[in-house]
C-alpha cells in the first residue's frame, strides 16, 4: 500500500491525529505551541511559519521563512552560510590578512545570495534547534516525502536538515536516490559515553566536579527565577561569546522545556546559585544538547563547560545513548573520545529554474574545499 504524506499548517493542525509513540507525543507537546507563535519561544525567528508533515506514523516539522537580516541560522541558509558562517566565523581564524581576504570575497557573494533568493527554502525535520535528530523513519517513508515536498512547495528549495552518515546513513541514501544533493552544513561530533568514561579526561572532569562542590539539579526542581537565570547563562555563552545568529531562546521556551518536556534540563548549583545549565532531548537512540550555558565571568578554573559535558556524558551513559555533541570546540571533544563527521543539508532544487539552483551549486563547490579544512582543523 502506497504511503501518502500529509501536510498540516496552523489552519488544519487540529485535524492531525498525532502518533501514539514517544516521538509523536514529544512532537505534539513541542510543535503545537511553537506553531502558534514561533517568536514567543525563539526571539530571532522572523517571517517564519512552522508546519508539520506526517508520513505513516512519523512526524517531521517543516519551516518556511522569508529573508530577514537577523534571522537565526536554523531557519535561514543566508544566516547560516553568509552572516554566521562567512562573516562571523572568520574572526576565529585569528589571521587578519586571511580574514580581510575572505571578507573581500564575501561581500559580493552576500549580495548575490540575497538576490538569488537563497532563503526561499522549506526546511524539513527542523525543530528550530542547532541539531535535529531523526526519528525512526524508513526509506519508503522518506521516498514518499521526497516526492511530495516539491509539489507542496513548488517555489522553494527543499532541504532536509542535520543529515549525516554516522547516525542516519539510510536517510542519506534514500534522499540521494530521489536526486537530493548533499551540501556541507558543518562538522559535528559524536561521543560514545561508554568509551568516554575510559578516557583520562573524563576521570579528571569528574574530579573537578567533586572539587568545586556543584549539585546537579533536575529541571522539574527549577523555579521560574531559575529559568530566567538559565536564559541569561545561555545568552552569555551562545550569543555574546559566539553569535547572535544562534537561536535566541526565551523564558517561555525554558518553561516549555521544564513543563512539557521539550528539553530535559540540568543545572549546576552551588550554595543556591545556578552557575551553569544544559538541556537535552532524546530521539532514536541518541541525545543532543541545544541548550548549554554558564557564567562566563567566573574563573576558567571552575571548568563549567567541561562539567556540563561531563553530566551530558553521564546522562547518555545512564540511558545507553549515543551523544550528538553538535559542532565546535573539536579538540576539546576529541580528547574525550569524540569522533567527527560531516553534517549535510540534503538539497533538492531540480523543480526550480536554473538561476535558483546556481547558488546551491556554488555552495556545493565551495564545500569540496571546505570539508578537508574542517577535518584538518578539528572544527
Amino acid at each position: 500500500m502506497a504511503i501518502s504524506p500529509q501536510l498540516y499548517t496552523r489552519e488544519n493542525i487540529n485535524e492531525l491525529q498525532w502518533p501514539s509513540t514517544v516521538d509523536g507525543e514529544y512532537a505534539r507537546n513541542y510543535l503545537l505551541p511553537i506553531m502558534g507563535d514561533p517568536q514567543k519561544y525563539i526571539k530571532n525567528v522572523y517571517n517564519t511559519q512552522v508546519m508539520v508533515a506526517k508520513v505513516g506514523d512519523v512526524i517531521l516539522p517543516i519551516t518556511i521563512s522569508d529573508f530577514h537580516p537577523d534571522n537565526t541560522y536554523t531557519v535561514s541558509p543566508y544566516s547560516h552560510y553568509v552572516s554566521y558562517g562567512g562573516f562571523e566565523e572568520v574572526k576565529h581564524l585569528e589571521n587578519p590578512p586571511v580574514e580581510a581576504l575572505i571578507k573581500l570575497v564575501m561581500n559580493p557573494a552576500a549580495w548575490y545570495f540575497k538576490h538569488a533568493e537563497l532563503d526561499k527554502v522549506a526546511y524539513v525535520n527542523n525543530y528550530l534547534l542547532s541539531t535535529n535528530l531523526y526519528p525512526s523513519v524508513n526509506s519508503e517513508q522518506l521516498a514518499a516525502l521526497g516526492e511530495a515536498l516539491p509539489k507542496w512547495f513548488p517555489d522553494r528549495v527543499i532541504i532536509f536538515r542535520s543529515v549525516d552518515q554516522r547516525k542516519n546513513p539510510h536517510v542519506v541514501e534514500a534522499l540521494k536516490k530521489k536526486d537530493y544533493e548533499m551540501v556541507l552544513s558543518r562538522q559535528v561530533w559524536y561521543m560514545d559515553p561508554a568509551e568516554a568514561v575510559r578516557t583520562r579526561q573524563y576521570k579528571e572532569d569528574a574530579r573537578v566536579l567533586r572539587k568545586h562542590g556543584y549539585e546537579v539539579v533536575e529541571g522539574k526542581e527549577l523555579s521560574d527565577d531559575d529559568l530566567h537565570r538559565a536564559v541569561h547563562l545561555y545568552n552569555l555563552l551562545y550569543l555574546e561569546k559566539y553569535s547572535y545568529y544562534n537561536p535566541q531562546f526565551t523564558f517561555e521556551f525554558l518553561k516549555l522545556a521544564r513543563d512539557k518536556g521539550a528539553l530535559h534540563l540540568r543545572a549546576l548549583k552551588r550554595n543556591g546559585q545556578m552557575n551553569a545549565v544544559m538541556g537535552f532531548f532524546i530521539r532514536n537512540g541518541a541525545m543532543t544538547q541545544p541548550l548549554f550555558g554558564y557564567d562566563t565571568s567566573l574563573p576558567q578554573e571552575e571548568g563549567l563547560y567541561r562539567l556540563l559535558t561531563l553530566i551530558t556524558l553521564q546522562e547518555g551513559l545512564q540511558r545507553n545513548l549515543l551523544v550528538h555533541a553538535s559542532g565546535g570546540v573539536g579538540k576539546f571533544k576529541k580528547i574525550r573520545g569524540g569522533k567527527s563527521v560531516i553534517e549535510y543539508n540534503a538539497v533538492f532544487a531540480k523543480h526550480l529554474p536554473a538561476w535558483r539552483q546556481r547558488p546551491w551549486k556554488l555552495i556545493q563547490t565551495i564545500s569540496k574545499y571546505a570539508i578537508p579544512y574542517f577535518q584538518k582543523m578539528d572544527f
